[in-house]
């Protein structure tokens, strides 16, 4: 009985071992190949679609494969690989990430606080006098700062950004919109020296005239430092060590030309003057802003200076918004330069003429990139004191003043890429390249045109998310 028992038992337990040795690959390999269950990859291909490789390169139809955060092949027939995330990019157009060329993204404005009494007001703290070139933005840059986002879902990828302040507010760095900390967003770092005619309020430098004089005179002391500090490192005997001064030190790279100097002008007589000092000094110089730039363009085409142009727009009046389009073109086609008003029987009519002028001066601000794009100099762009809510309509704006959909392309991507020297990293959709990649619906700056997609060293974002279900692009692995 005992011995037919055991015999059993072993039996069951045997079979019980063959059940699950036969069963659990079958289960195994079930769960594993579930379209539930997501398989990370870093490498995605974007099949079908319109790639804008660059301005005035495009492939109608085609594919672009990126891994690990590189473009590996763009082309007609890209071999896509076994490990991809394949979208159907059938009615997407895939373009490059724009490139800011100066902003202050991802760098939060300081708190305003009242401003201590100062002793002497010729003679305030650097700190006081807004004098903060060794401000390094490293320090300040946060990715969960809102504009980082509001940044990223229109398009940009990269961006050199610097901080807040006054006439020398601190070092730029060139960022990528993506990264857990200031380090991992950041490629390049300590790139530019930020200037802007901006003084401090009741103190030295106050005025442009002054902030003219105390960068000379910053120049001119720091050129002395270095010498000093040059003298003591060949040979120090018998001389007392220079002493330290973090601001003089901060202009060291810029007196040798191993750093730009990005001066930020809002008026013409702001681009003249930083001109004047960029020709006095011997400054690498790259102007931006340039809000009245249509007065300006003969002097930066003459000087071949590289510009990065203002995004920012003046408001169009209430008023001009309520009116449709073709009366707002019949106010212009009456406009005159004639302003006296003969008699009361007039001021209806000198109403009107000033509603033009402020359409007309409005306009000028609209047409200056294209005016530029004329004049054959290049430029990028520039979010600088601009809301991010207001850049995508103001670049359309653009658009429609004349500016062709190429050199705007080329302002945000190629253009900037060269300034900040990053041409060999980005600027375009070429093997080798940084996957920073915007994937839209249709063609760029056109109305009904939505940013599907942002890339960022290859690390997805997807925005658009209005499209119905049936329409919506698929996302797969190979092979489902």
């Amino acid at each position: 009985m005992h011995s037919f028992q055991a015999k059993r038992s072993c039996m069951l337990f045997f079979g019980a071992i063959l059940l699950i040795t036969g069963l659990c690959p079958t289960s195994v390999h079930a769960q594993k190949d579930s379209a539930d269950i997501p398989t990370v990859s870093t490498t995605y291909a974007i099949e079908g679609a319109r790639i804008v490789q660059a301005p005035g390169r495009v492939i109608d139809s085609g594919t672009i494969v990126f891994r690990d955060g590189v473009i590996e092949s763009v082309g007609r027939r890209a071999t896509v690989p076994y490990d991809a995330i394949i979208i159907d990019g059938s009615g997407m157009t895939v373009y490059a990430g724009f490139i800011d060329a100066l902003s202050r993204v991802g760098v939060a404005a300081p708190e305003r606080t009242p401003m201590a009494p100062v002793a002497d007001t010729s003679n305030p703290t650097y700190e006081r006098a807004g004098i903060t070139p060794e401000k390094q933005v490293r320090t300040l840059l946060n990715p969960s700062d809102k504009s980082v986002d509001a940044h990223r879902k229109l398009g940009f990828t990269t961006v050199h950004t610097v901080p807040h302040g006054n006439m020398l507010p601190g070092s730029g760095a060139v960022a990528l919109l993506h990264g857990k900390n200031a380090d991992a967003m950041i490629i390049r770092n300590d790139v530019s020296m930020a200037f802007q005619f901006s003084g401090a309020r009741g103190v030295y430098p106050g005025t442009p005239m002054g902030i003219m004089a105390k960068f000379r005179q910053l120049h001119k002391e720091s050129s002395r430092r270095l010498r000093l500090e040059q003298m003591y490192a060949s040979d120090p005997a018998g001389m007392a060590r220079p002493p330290a001064d973090i601001v003089h030190t901060a202009f060291f790279p810029v007196i040798a030309d191993e750093k730009p100097v990005f001066a930020h002008t809002t008026n013409a007589l702001e681009v003249y003057r930083a001109l004047t000092l960029k020709t006095e000094l011997g400054l690498t110089m790259v102007l931006t802003g340039l809000s009245e730039g249509f007065d300006t363009i003969d002097k930066i085409k003459t000087s071949g200076n590289p510009v990065a142009l203002t995004m920012g727009l003046p408001d169009k009046p209430k008023w001009a918004a309520e009116i449709k389009s073709d009366s707002l073109d019949q106010i212009l086609a009456s406009y005159t330069d004639e302003t006296r008003t003969a008699t009361f029987r007039d001021v209806e009519a000198e109403k009107r003429n000033l509603e033009a002028k402020q359409l007309v001066t409005r306009q000028k601000y609209v047409e200056m990139p294209k005016m530029y794009a004329e004049a054959g100099i290049p430029f990028a762009f520039t979010s600088y004191g601009v809301d991010s809510k207001d850049l995508s309509t103001n670049l359309k704006s653009f658009v429609e003043g004349g500016l062709s959909s190429d050199a705007a392309l080329a302002a945000l991507t190629v253009n900037a890429a060269n300034i900040l020297g990053l041409s060999a990293s980005m600027g375009t959709l070429d093997a080798g390249k940084m996957a920073n990649v915007i994937v839209t619906s249709g063609a760029l700056f056109e109305d009904d045109t939505t940013i599907k997609y942002v890339f960022v060293d290859g690390h997805k974002f997807e925005y658009d998310t209005k499209t119905k279900k049936d329409d919506a692009p698929s996302s797969r692995r190979r092979g489902q």
